[in-house]
């Protein structure tokens, strides 16, 4: 079958997805023919432009005519390819999840694109472009009907479904919120300070060269008035930029909704292009919640439940939740993890987490601060003088640093999973069931053998958390515990 011949607008967001990703590369024709043919430049700018987007458009087209698809009993085959055939064979059991997409044109006409998360891929394997809504909706059912029986607990029944209901919205004033606390708002705010020693220093030399009296149509400028000019127009620039991740969060998350429908998650959100994104609760690997300062400072969360994925920076599989409150995030959690899990508590401040052992603080100390400092010292006072016992300043500050990693590190066992809790200057939690983990290792450094003291890792398929300074025996007594859970356990772990 093929699909709507409005999925040549797919094909062309991925062309311009390509083009931004290797602009250089992507541009490098065009540019070339700018250098090589004469004329007026207008003349070959205009015809280079023409040029550049007919050929785009014309590879949309052909993408979408190449591309055939049809879905069997167990299956979903697609073929695509123009000079270079694609054949997929998408079987059920493996997809993990069904997210589609839909812009302000798709939303008109009733067509979505569809994407296939697929366990194995880092990535969504295969894509339906401008399909009937309908037809998504019943590879929906069609999937969550095939899902394998190790998916289920053993207390539940194939008519055993609970309704579908909606666990979780945002307001606008969360859509402001989630813009603020975006990492891009929180990369200027700290890069802020620094801009403007640097432009303090340059006043003085723009004053005397009489650049800002040029830029200022020859009004007398004083070191104090040009300083305010420098970090009014900082300022300003900050503003935008806090503008602009606003309006992004608009953009990505306006009338987002967080639905619970049986064994799985479902988001969706969205201005012009709505999003919706799913998750299966028994493919969750962990579960993080996370506090930066600014959300610290709303009393808000950002959470991540992560699947299986390569190991690779960048390519792990996660189901985002922008934002949720101090009293929604126990429900989440509950949500998330079910009976198997009840006790689970990721709220960084409760009281049921265990705090690691005090020998953490001298230990950090003793190798990021006192022998970096005894190794440094020396020569650099035979270089810079008396000048260089400012490297003392570092004991201090990385005493602090250390003391509040401690006083933040805990963690809180249960009878199916733990939460580890981490943190600087906000606070990170994780929580995972025992039967996720795929191997634990268990090391000592010297000092902490002589202080029957270790530290465990947890490998998972959604990567690697860390537990200090606990125990040894503890370590072991955990370790053992995990690997029965993991033995005597029937439910799959991916």
């Amino acid at each position: 079958m093929r699909t709507s011949p409005l999925a040549a607008i797919f094909y062309l967001g991925r062309i311009f997805e390509a083009i931004a990703k290797n602009a250089v590369q992507s541009l490098a024709p065009l540019v070339a023919y700018l250098i090589a043919t004469e004329g007026s430049i207008a003349t070959r700018i205009g015809f280079g432009l023409a040029a550049f987007f007919s050929i785009i458009l014309l590879s949309s087209v052909v993408r979408y005519w190449f591309f055939r698809y049809r879905i069997t009993s167990d299956s979903v085959l697609i073929r695509e390819g123009v000079f270079r055939k694609t054949q997929l064979d998408i079987k059920f059991d493996r997809i993990q999840a069904i997210n589609t997409e839909q812009n302000i044109i798709y939303r008109y006409f009733g067509l979505v694109t569809v994407k296939f998360d697929t366990a194995g891929s880092t990535k969504q394997e295969g894509s339906l472009p401008a399909v009937r809504s309908e037809l998504a909706d019943s590879l929906k059912e069609r999937i969550r009907r095939a899902r394998p029986a190790t998916a289920m607990t053993d207390e539940s029944e194939p008519g055993d479904e609970a309704p579908v209901r909606t666990i979780l919205t945002l307001t606008h004033k969360d859509m402001v919120r989630i813009g603020l606390s975006s990492n891009r708002a929180l990369f200027f705010l700290v890069l802020l300070g620094p801009l403007i020693d640097q432009l303090e220093s340059r006043i003085d030399e723009l004053i005397e060269g009489g650049a800002l009296n040029l830029f200022t149509g020859g009004v007398e400028v004083t070191l104090l008035s040009g300083t305010i000019i420098a970090i009014a127009a900082l300022l300003a620039f900050l503003l935008l930029l806090m503008v602009v991740s606003i309006l992004g969060a608009f953009l990505r998350y306006f009338g987002f909704e967080l639905i619970a429908d049986n064994d799985v998650l479902r988001s969706s959100g969205g201005l012009l292009t709505r999003h919706e994104h799913s998750i299966n609760l028994a493919k969750i690997q962990t579960l993080e919640a996370r506090q930066n300062p600014l959300l610290l400072l709303f009393n808000r969360y950002r959470m991540r439940a992560k699947q299986a994925s390569s190991s690779k920076a960048g390519r792990k599989k996660s189901f985002v939740i922008p934002l949720c409150t101090d009293a929604q995030l126990p429900v989440l959690d509950k949500e998330i993890f079910g009976a198997e899990y009840p006790e689970v508590d990721m709220r960084p401040r409760s009281d049921v987490f265990r705090p690691v052992s005090s020998r953490y603080v001298r230990s950090r100390l003793l190798y990021m601060a006192v022998l970096p400092t005894v190794i440094m010292l020396g020569p650099l006072l035979i270089l810079m003088g008396s000048a260089a016992l400012g490297l003392l300043l570092w004991i201090p500050v990385c005493t602090l640093c250390v003391w509040t990693m401690y006083k933040k590190y805990g963690y809180f066992p249960g009878n199916n999973g733990l939460v580890l809790r981490r943190g600087l200057i906000g606070f990170r939690t994780d929580a995972f069931l025992y039967r996720k983990v795929q191997r634990i290792g268990i090391t000592q450094t010297p000092l902490q053998k002589r202080k029957a003291l270790a530290t465990m890792r947890f490998y998972m398929a959604s990567g690697t958390l860390k537990l200090p300074y606990v125990d040894d025996q503890f370590a072991r007594q955990l370790r053992d515990y995990v690997l029965y859970k993991v033995e005597s356990s029937n439910l799959a772990w991916h």
